[in-house]
């Protein structure tokens, strides 16, 4: 019980952080925020993945994907010298065309961008997520099941979908394939850098954050081939979650 107060303490604190340094300084003159939105776009060579359209992969697998749910964390934009704590956790489903975080920025110029995928080990192990909030992403109802009870910890990533196998056009997606991927192991930070942008006061910008799918599945020169490496929940087949999370981690690109 105590290590679970703790973690919650360390998510409070943090989220307190959060809000104080997003807030806007109120000063005589009537300084207000800029405001920034990071966009995160699945696509497949160059164009947005829906969940109606088929894909085909290296192997002449034909894919169709059902599912794209994962956590970021310690999403943090800066300049290079300073970092601001834009968001602690976010639970996205990025199938859709695109999920969006926006929050309220002081003033000021920014060119750097860092998250992490999934949850940092402090807070993802040993918690029971019925301590927090609702609308928390790590809640029993903010998680939106993406927390394992069984194995007491959250699922980083969840990428499901159908495929077809023969590679023939029209023939009906009978397989499945389902990557569930969550450990302390799995957790990865990833950090861009980015055009300036100016956040000045009342002035809105976005920053797009693509998620290259093709990459995904691919890999560099390491297609993940459906008819054999279809289904992990980490501790099943902890070598294929390694390697799917490493190659989401290598998916993302940003422009401003």
């Amino acid at each position: 019980m105590q290590v679970i107060q703790s973690t919650v303490y360390k998510f409070l604190m943090l989220v307190l952080i959060a809000v104080v340094f997003n807030s806007c300084r109120e000063q005589a003159q009537n300084t207000t925020c800029g405001q920034v939105t990071i966009k995160f776009i699945p696509v497949w060579n160059g164009q947005v993945v829906t969940i109606d359209s088929i894909y085909t992969n290296s192997l002449n697998q034909r894919i169709r994907f059902e599912n794209i749910a994962t956590y970021f964390s310690n999403i943090y934009i800066g300049n290079g010298i300073d970092s601001i704590l834009f968001s602690q956790v976010e639970l996205l489903q990025l199938l859709g065309g695109q999920a969006t975080v926006t929050k309220n920025m002081e003033p000021g110029t920014y060119s750097k961008l860092s998250f992490g995928l999934g949850i940092p080990p402090e807070l993802n192990k040993n918690v029971d997520p019925s301590v927090y909030p609702n609308a928390s992403p790590l809640s029993v109802q903010g998680s939106n099941g993406m927390f394992w009870y069984w194995n007491t910890g959250y699922i980083f990533f969840k990428l499901d979908g159908r495929t077809d196998l023969t590679g023939t056009s029209n023939a009906p997606l009978l397989n499945t394939f389902a990557f569930h991927c969550g450990d302390d192991p799995l957790y990865r930070e990833r950090a861009f850098s980015f055009a300036t942008i100016h956040a000045e006061d009342l002035t809105s910008h976005e920053i797009t954050v693509y998620v290259d799918m093709q990459l995904l599945m691919e890999g560099n020169n390491d297609p993940i081939d459906l008819s054999t490496d279809n289904i992990t929940h980490t501790t099943g087949n902890f070598a294929l979650a390694e390697r799917v999370t490493n190659h989401f981690a290598d998916a993302f690109t940003v422009v401003p």
